[in-house]
């Protein structure tokens, strides 16, 4: 047993390391060991965000300032019911994906930090596309109950398409494909479904 190990720090390439070991441990990575290690970061950094301050920060500015505050399909307002922000081209996951695999391809050492800041960061920059939705309605959504047609959708969705699909599976570009093919004429909900829609109407 080695006892009183002498710990130190490569400062400038964010690194611990003992000469009593021949591992490093290092802020930032290049890869995964396998799938698992992988998705398990991407989720990691997809709660990381959904915690931070600043993503908060967005969401609010979005509903309380810039008045994004009913429903986008049943049109009720915030004063009466639960307003989410819901993440549509791309999903939060498909974005946290997107930005890791650009760094992976690039080369580029990261940690969960920096991917956390490049995705606020394109939340700041109106480069994703969103809608604001019923409680409900949103996990309606996400149960795979409903679809939303891209004419609701807010942001710079475009951008991200144009310089991140690159960076994305199959499986990925064919839920975003699916997506992008939803109108006002093949969704999968009417003013007839939702009578608050009617009543504005």
């Amino acid at each position: 047993m080695i006892t009183n190990i002498d710990i130190k720090s490569n400062v400038e390439g964010l690194e611990l390391y003992s000469d009593a070991y021949p591992f490093r441990l290092s802020l930032r990575i290049r890869n995964f060991e396998n799938e698992a290690m992988y998705k398990k970061f991407i989720k990691s950094c997809e709660g990381l965000i959904r915690k931070c301050h600043e993503y908060k920060m967005w969401k609010n500015y979005i509903i309380d300032i810039l008045q994004v505050n009913s429903c986008a399909i049943t049109h009720e307002a915030m004063n009466e019911v639960s307003i989410e922000v819901h993440h549509h081209v791309p999903s939060l996951y498909t974005l946290v994906n997107a930005l890791v695999n650009k760094r992976i391809e690039e080369e580029n050492d990261f940690c969960s930090f920096d991917i956390a800041i490049d995705a606020i960061e394109l939340h700041f920059k109106n480069k994703i596309g969103y809608v604001a939705l019923l409680q409900s309605i949103h996990e309606k959504f996400h149960n795979g109950y409903l679809t939303i047609p891209m004419k609701l959708v807010k942001g710079d969705y475009n951008y991200f398409l144009k310089e991140y699909s690159k960076y994305l599976d199959e499986t990925d570009l064919d839920s975003i494909n699916s997506r992008l093919s939803i109108s006002e004429t093949n969704c999968t909900w009417s003013k007839d479904n939702y009578p608050a829609i009617a009543s504005v109407q």
